[in-house]
């Protein structure tokens, strides 16, 4: 019988030691019905395809053409970047899966994201950028920087850090018509528990880490 991954990947490792030697052997994937589907929901609701539906959202809300370098720059830093950074570690083997199921091989890719969403949101704030994607980079940034320090011993559901705090922050902008894409948050949390990758737990404190934070960035941003 296979072995539950959540326990394989909750090991009492910490960052100064030297990594440890994981094959994909160690990766559990999908084998019947409900898994395929669960695996279908987590890859669309991956942080960075959740990240490009937010950022294709946001960008109908905006109207004037200085708008668009804005637009370039997050989605250069924010997104292009940490996944080009996360093939790469794949290719050269730092990592055993896209998905970074085995939580010590996650610092690297952690600090690339949130240098990009300090660096994109640094620039936007003294730039003057359109507040909707300055809010974004901002929400993003505190994310990013408490989901590092949690990882440093332990594993929290990116993907429910994701999707709620994308919902946040869509809500705030488009309002009740964007009620619907509450459901993603529950959908997404069920995807990873049912594959193995999280525990409850661990979906639980990724959503509440997503809405407190998102929700405290839309308190402090300018109105729009």
């Amino acid at each position: 019988m296979q072995q539950r991954l959540s326990d394989t990947l909750d090991w009492e490792d910490n960052f100064s030691q030297p990594p440890v030697k994981t094959t994909l052997h160690a990766i559990v994937k999908p084998q019947t019905f409900g898994e395929y589907i669960a695996y279908g929901i987590s890859q669309i609701g991956s942080p960075p395809v959740w990240g490009l539906f937010a950022l294709a959202l946001v960008t109908t809300t905006l109207t004037f053409a200085n708008a668009w370098p804005w637009l370039g720059l997050y989605l250069l830093l924010d997104v292009l970047t940490p996944l080009s950074f996360l093939v790469w570690q794949l290719r050269r083997g730092s990592i055993t899966d896209l998905d970074i199921q085995l939580r010590e091989q996650r610092r690297n890719t952690l600090l690339v994201t949130v240098s990009g969403f300090a660096l994109t949101w640094l620039v936007m704030f003294i730039g003057g950028a359109p507040p909707a994607l300055t809010l974004m980079a901002g929400a993003g940034m505190l994310q990013w920087i408490i989901i590092f320090g949690i990882t440093m011993r332990w594993k929290v559901s990116i993907h429910s850090t994701s999707a709620a705090g994308v919902a946040v922050i869509i809500l705030r902008i488009f309002g009740l018509s964007a009620v619907p894409l509450v459901i993603s948050i529950p959908l997404i949390a069920w995807s990873r528990v049912k594959l193995r990758h999280h525990t409850p737990a661990q979906t639980i404190v990724g959503t509440l880490l997503g809405i407190i934070v998102s929700g405290l960035a839309v308190l402090l941003s300018q109105t729009y």
